[in-house]
């Protein structure tokens, strides 16, 4: 009994010096971080700084990266142990939604055959988080001998940091905040104070400016060059309010930024295009039908879109194959909605217009999205 009671009395003291800690601020309980990773058991090693993990340096970097590229300050990332997950699982999470899951072997490689890689790997089989290309974990000893073959050999931390930088770019509009957006348009109050000035609610509404930084974003625009992107939209809003509208209006203004996304080292742009039937039948049931413009199939009947889809893809791989980016070029009338049409089935593949690139612009037209298994008589349904 006196054991027991001792136990009561211990119990009671803990209890009682728990009462008396600052309680935590409700606040911080419903507070939801912007980018999270959330890590198993065994990929604890990968964020310990005490025995060589370097994964917040490298999402330190990361945020820099971004930065330069794209334009925008990224929130920062919290890193977190979560022993719900699978041992060597994480997660990413965007707002407290998971947007991506994937494993990682520490003490083991990645793998991966770059096109011409010769042999057999033995291993763990599996596809890479990023595009989903096939790869193989292997031992650590394996690393020269896959190298010699051919194969590209990155470490665990590697593959989650170009998972999350990559999951950071395509999700980038989603994490532009209004706030964000009004401390870009004060850093330029020094070396542009008129163009700041002239920014009024009345003329430019701040969720005007989020919007269309956000539509660019999302097809992976940067919008370093902010003071042309303002000027571009003072100019145009007198004309509309419609934010994608202004958006295409914004793109032509930055025709060199666009061009210098998908050049190679001489300057051409290499390209697939789209048939002049296709776009044809895609203007014009945009133009008779009102529905259409909102419809994620654009009006067009079920066999059709999936034959401009399966088209879509062989010209893609017929690039990717050429060590050319996804690209499709098209008028700029049909551009925004074509986007919108591929981007779910492709999220990596790009649609820029003939008009929004500079005159002198060498395009090399590789691959031709068309109907080619397609009936007339469907074309015109």
């Amino acid at each position: 009994q006196a054991a027991e009671r001792e136990q009561l009395r211990q119990e009671l003291a803990q209890t009682e010096t728990a009462q008396k800690q600052p309680e935590q601020p409700i606040e911080e309980l419903i507070k939801v971080d912007p980018v999270e990773v959330e890590i198993g058991l065994n990929l604890l090693p990968l964020a310990d700084e005490q025995h060589g993990g370097d994964l917040f340096r490298r999402i330190a970097n990361i945020r820099r990266q971004l930065a330069t590229e794209l334009g925008i300050i990224l929130p920062p990332v919290r890193v977190r142990d979560n022993l719900a997950l699978e041992p060597d699982e994480y997660v990413v999470k965007l707002r407290g939604n998971i947007i991506a899951r994937n494993r990682l072997y520490v003490g083991m490689l990645l793998a991966m055959n770059p096109g011409n890689a010769e042999g057999e790997l033995h291993g763990i089989e599996v596809q890479e988080p990023v595009f989903g290309l096939p790869a193989t974990w292997i031992p650590l000893h394996e690393r020269e001998n896959a190298e010699l073959s051919g194969f590209t050999v990155v470490e665990p931390a590697t593959v989650l940091a170009t998972h999350l930088s990559e999951l950071l770019r395509r999700n980038a509009d989603k994490l532009l905040t209004r706030q964000d957006v009004r401390q870009l348009i004060e850093s330029l109050k020094k070396d542009y104070p008129a163009l700041v000035e002239e920014i009024t609610p009345d003329t430019l509404p701040l969720g005007t400016i989020q919007k269309v930084l956000q539509n660019l974003l999302k097809e992976q625009i940067p919008i370093r060059d902010l003071p042309t992107i303002l000027e571009a939209l003072l100019e145009y809003v007198k004309v509309t309010k419609n934010t994608d509208v202004l958006t295409e209006y914004v793109r032509h203004h930055l025709g060199e930024t666009i061009k210098r996304l998908f050049q190679d080292a001489n300057g051409t742009l290499h390209v697939a295009s789209l048939d002049p039937a296709v776009e044809n039948v895609i203007a014009t049931t945009l133009q008779n039908n009102a529905s259409a413009q909102s419809s994620p199939t654009l009006g067009l009947s079920p066999d059709l879109v999936r034959t401009l889809l399966q088209s879509a893809g062989a010209a893609f791989d017929q690039l990717t194959t050429m060590g050319y980016q996804p690209v499709v070029i098209c008028s700029a009338p049909v551009r925004p909605y074509l986007y919108r049409l591929l981007r779910t089935h492709y999220p990596i593949a790009s649609v820029i217009s003939y008009s929004e690139l500079p005159p002198e612009t060498d395009v090399d037209i590789v691959a031709r999205i068309g109907l080619q298994e397609q009936s007339s008589s469907a074309i015109a349904a």
